[in-house]
């Protein structure tokens, strides 16, 4: 049993999860060598009943029966809030109980773009990093402040985002970007921009045709076909849109779902109810903590694959305790690993050496690195004089497709559907002798 005080090092990962697409597994089940990423498309079998992945660059046409909200760009004043003749302002607002050090990807970005001479004859200015350590009260507070201060932009990448806090930023026209786990990045809020898109449509009528079709491509690539598979999710909110997403993505292929109550979350009890049922992966989604504290029991009880949604936190594994319970598990990462050594993981450790900062980098660095790289591409995009307004028209009217083509970085997305989709790419790895190794190198859905 690991001690508490090393569980306390991981609380609040839980409300970031909580809806993330990805769910891991680990076990025993033979590690093939998998470099090369083969055409999933072409060769899996069909999971009844199963959407379609979109490509990455989809055609609006495939949405235009959905009702959007109506935005008159008349409105939009031609305001240039938080832009200068030779600057654009940006603020950041983090929960640091969870993402530390999320500023530090910020900045390394913007470094490298500043000495290159910036964006739109610009340099980008970082006004002011906040903490609202993951308290939704503090998280509307800091919002409140920004949207009444000369900023363009925010960089949000908060365990607190609520439908009040992003309505607030869309109704005051500030972008913000980050992570596009909470409803705020997705329809019919077009003022967050996820760098891989939207990943909450739970509450969207495109739900069912944009499932995020990433864990059975990474899985199916594993096994050389669409596997058995049994969901282990909580019994809140969160839980049962996992449950249901997992339903419409598997099909017949989902053998058994759990949707566990908080003191059912333990090995034994899981194993008593998955008892002779035979599948492939056990796909969890029950929190950073409980993970952590089930997992290895699981993996050496459970034939195949105990798949997480959680547990890919560089630095996680320094703790001996916590990496033995990991240990021969697999983990999905939405966030392209630095393990991989390949050109994402190049460009920002060279941003990360430019600015004297670590050479191991958390996924918060990461994020806070691809997120604001978003922001720049939109803004080098456009051509008009600079404002609020024109950077709506082309972000959410013409639309930038956002292509860093850097080997294992985040995937194509075009940016007028970023608010309906997922980009799509994600990574499998597993832990052996106590460090995260790729198992499917991150991929991006095949056109």
């Amino acid at each position: 049993m690991m001690q508490e005080t090393n569980i306390g090092k991981l609380n609040g990962a839980i409300a970031l999860f909580v809806v993330v697409l990805f769910l891991n597994a680990c076990g025993s089940a033979e590690l093939p060598n998998l470099i090369e990423v083969p055409s999933v498309e072409e060769s899996l079998p069909t999971a009844e009943p199963q959407s379609s992945q979109p490509a990455s660059t989809p055609d609006p046409g495939d949405f235009q029966d959905i009702e959007q909200e109506s935005i008159e760009l008349d409105n939009l004043a031609r305001n240039k809030r938080g832009i200068t003749d030779d600057a654009i302002s940006i603020g950041i607002i983090k929960s640091g109980n969870v993402f530390q050090d999320v500023e530090v990807g910020v900045q390394a970005r913007v470094f490298r773009l500043n000495e290159n001479g910036g964006v739109n004859n610009r340099k980008i200015e970082i006004v002011d990093v906040v903490d609202d350590s993951g308290d939704p009260d503090l998280l509307l507070t800091a919002v409140e402040d920004f949207v009444n201060r000369d900023v363009f932009a925010l960089i949000l990448l908060s365990s607190a985002v609520s439908q009040e806090s992003t309505d607030l930023l869309a109704d005051n026209n500030m972008p913000f970007f980050g992570w596009g786990f909470s409803e705020g990045f997705c329809e019919p809020n077009k003022w967050g921009f996820g760098f891989n898109g939207c990943q909450n449509l739970s509450n969207s009528a495109l739900a069912d045709q944009t499932i995020d079709q990433s864990t059975m491509r990474l899985l199916s690539i594993f096994y050389g076909r669409v596997p058995q598979v049994i969901s282990v999710t909580t019994s809140d909110p969160a839980g049962k849109a996992m449950t249901i997403q997992n339903e419409r993505l598997w099909g017949n292929n989902l053998v058994k779902s759990l949707q566990l109550e908080s003191n059912q979350i333990t090995a034994g009890y899981i194993l008593g109810e998955i008892d002779a049922i035979e599948a492939d992966v056990l796909l969890m989604s029950v929190g950073l903590d409980e993970t952590v504290e089930i997992k290895h029991e699981l993996v050496m009880n459970f034939s195949g694959m105990v798949v997480d949604d959680v547990t890919y936190l560089p630095g996680i594994l320094q703790d001996y305790e916590i990496s033995a319970e990991l240990e021969g598990g697999y983990v999905l990462s939405q966030i392209p690993p630095q393990e991989e050594y390949r050109g994402a993981t190049t460009e920002i450790m060279t941003g990360l050496s430019q600015i004297d900062g670590p050479q191991i980098y958390s996924q918060a660095i990461s994020v806070g690195y691809w997120s604001t790289d978003l922001l720049i591409a939109i803004i080098g995009s456009i051509t008009d004089e600079f404002s609020v307004k024109s950077f709506f028209e082309k972000a959410n009217i013409e639309g930038y497709l956002y292509d860093p083509q850097f080997s294992g970085g985040p995937c194509p997305l075009q940016t007028a559907l970023s608010h309906q989709i997922s980009s799509g790419g994600a990574a499998l790895l597993q832990v052996r002798g106590g460090v995260f190794r790729p198992v499917v190198n991150f991929n991006c859905p095949q056109n």
